[in-house]
């Protein structure tokens, strides 16, 4: 387990990223936030708040601009559905470690914010289609100006636009400002994600993120410079075996955890490679199609989703994703 709690999310304006004391539980956590105006954060009375990506969903606790979930698994990624009046229905994503957390800042972006960024970058919004609103980020959540337009996309959008310093749309810029805040229009149904070339600059790392017809969905992209470089010669017991214990993966697949058996999975003693590897030949670690491993495709997004009770994985840019993946393509050695 993780000595403290971090909870980060693209939830407002300027980012957020939140910490708590320490706790020795592994149990389910409470969150408590307030729906806030994008542009403003001045806080709005909502009228429904939607939870996706939990299983069981937790108890949603909802009075004006507060709110209170119930029952959120630790080590989890899920997503807020934030409706209220005069505002378009907006998804941001939480991530969750450990422990409880109070100030989440949920955010709805106002119909008048919506019309000036489609008159200003000469986009129809369409309820069959979503807006992304990317916030783009250095390592340390800072926002990353000068990431230029040519380095990425969302396939089959119009986009990139850029917000200026002051979060105002830009239409002649190519590149982010001071505010990092970037707009796609016409965002297909279903999960979406950054595309790049092999010659960008910068790697960006955008989790999976599920859209749906007339919703924006706000998530937030880490920039790195350079193309992305994957691990190499990754260790079982001194890279793969940590991320069972820090992603919460053995407080839920052993003892007392909910997933102690799920799947037939059990991660405690020294049973773990056998569990991975020789239990379920090319199941659980699939060494002819990695990607297709279920320890790496269950903890992730996917659309439908499957199974697995929550969503570990942001991404396949995830570093503890991308060890496990070199890891089975290096041939899943126990070494």
């Amino acid at each position: 387990m993780l000595a403290r709690l971090m909870i980060s999310a693209a939830l407002v304006s300027t980012g957020c990223s939140f910490t708590s004391d320490e706790v020795s539980s592994d149990g389910p956590v409470a969150i408590q936030g307030q729906v806030v105006d994008f542009q403003t954060g001045a806080q709005v009375t909502a009228t429904d708040l939607t939870i996706s990506g939990l299983v069981p969903a937790p108890k949603v606790d909802l009075s004006g601009s507060s709110f209170t979930l119930e029952g959120v698994l630790q080590n989890s990624v899920f997503e807020v559905l934030a409706v209220a009046p005069a505002h378009r229905s907006t998804a941001s994503q939480v991530v969750v470690t450990t422990s409880k957390i109070d100030g989440v800042k949920v955010p709805v972006v106002s119909e008048t914010f919506v019309t000036a960024l489609a008159t200003a970058f000469g986009a129809t919004p369409s309820t069959t289609k979503g807006i992304v609103l990317l916030h783009l980020v250095d390592a340390a959540g800072k926002p990353r100006a000068g990431v230029a337009a040519a380095s990425f996309t969302i396939a089959g959008t119009n986009g990139p636009h850029f917000l200026d310093a002051n979060m105002m749309p830009s239409a002649t810029a190519t590149m982010s400002s001071s505010s990092g805040w970037v707009v796609f229009f016409d965002v297909p149904p279903g999960l979406a994600g950054v595309s790049q070339g092999l010659s960008a600059a910068v790697t960006i790392a955008m989790p999976a993120s599920p859209i749906a017809g007339g919703v924006v969905t706000i998530v937030e992209g880490t920039v790195s410079d350079g193309a992305p470089v994957l691990p190499s010669h990754v260790s079982f017991a001194a890279q793969i075996v940590p991320i069972f214990k820090a992603r919460g993966c053995v407080a839920c697949h052993s003892g007392n955890g909910p997933g102690k058996d799920l799947g037939g999975l059990t991660l405690e003693g020294g049973s773990t490679y056998k569990e991975l590897v020789l239990e379920k030949p090319n199941t659980r670690v699939n060494v002819s199609m990695p990607e297709a491993s279920l320890v790496l495709t269950m903890p992730s997004r996917e659309d439908p989703p499957d199974a697995h009770p929550n969503v570990t994985f942001t991404g396949p840019r995830d570093p503890d994703y991308l060890k496990l993946l070199v890891w089975i393509r290096e041939g899943a050695l126990q070494n």
